[in-house]
């Protein structure tokens, strides 16, 4: 089974936009057999809708998707709230945080009640990884290191400086800290991606494609020719994501 870990659905602020529909008709041509969904960031700033929109999908399409709730650390104990209603209400498997679209430090203090509230949950963070001054990779290891009982996904491994000067700062994260996993989308050198799966191992390293921001077909293809054994390509594909999420 291959599962897209990392996608979203809706309409963004930021220019990107995707329908459900759309994505189903990506994932078929890929032959990509489930799909991760996360919320954007809409018009309205108002993140609840989208939580619902994503929420509403899943139940809809139960075997192609699993739904990501997202929150706005900023907004205090409203977040917390939020949160809590993704998980008891709406039964979706864990939280975005965007720290890039919100604007937020993901190692600032603002971001821990958050984490606690996914400590409890038992639910893992996905985190927009590499933007800087917000979600450096040496900042996600910060919050990786306060919350060593939350599994975190740091999206593109939590770098996307394509001059490779983060690389060596994402690989250090990463090795510190073993409760980051590694997602693939827009880690634009394929070796990098084979070297922390040699490194990590292939049970925390995850396929997302950031569909529809980056090219769906062309993140899949990265992983399916990546040189590294069968065995690992399947848990990168999936069951990697798969364990995580208690599927």
């Amino acid at each position: 089974m291959i599962i897209d870990a990392h996608t979203h659905i809706g309409e963004s602020i930021f220019g990107y936009k995707q329908t459900p529909v759309e994505l189903i008709c990506s994932m078929d041509e890929c032959g990509i057999d489930m799909a991760l969904l996360c919320p954007v960031k809409p018009f309205s700033y108002h993140l609840e809708p989208e939580n619902d929109f994503v929420a509403k999908t899943v139940r809809e399409f139960p075997n192609r998707f699993i739904g990501f709730g997202r929150v706005d650390p900023r907004l205090g104990k409203k977040a917390v709230l939020e949160l809590d209603r993704c998980i008891r209400e709406l039964g979706l498997k864990g939280i975005m945080l965007h720290p890039w679209e919100e604007t937020f430090a993901i190692n600032s203090k603002l971001v821990y009640p958050i984490m606690e509230k996914a400590a409890t949950y038992g639910i893992p963070v996905m985190v927009s990884g590499g933007h800087t001054r917000l979600s450096h990779p040496l900042q996600i290891g910060d919050i990786a290191s306060e919350f060593p009982e939350v599994n975190i996904i740091a999206t593109s491994g939590g770098q996307i400086n394509i001059s490779g000067m983060a690389l060596y700062d994402a690989e250090m994260m990463l090795e510190e800290n073993k409760n980051v996993y590694m997602e693939t989308s827009g880690i634009y050198r394929e070796d990098f991606i084979e070297n922390m799966i040699r490194k990590l191992g292939s049970y925390r390293v995850i396929f997302g494609s950031n569909s529809p921001q980056l090219d769906l077909r062309y993140e899949l293809l990265r992983i399916q020719t990546a040189e590294v054994g069968e065995d690992e390509r399947k848990d990168v594909l999936g069951k990697t994501i798969a364990r995580l999420l208690k599927l």
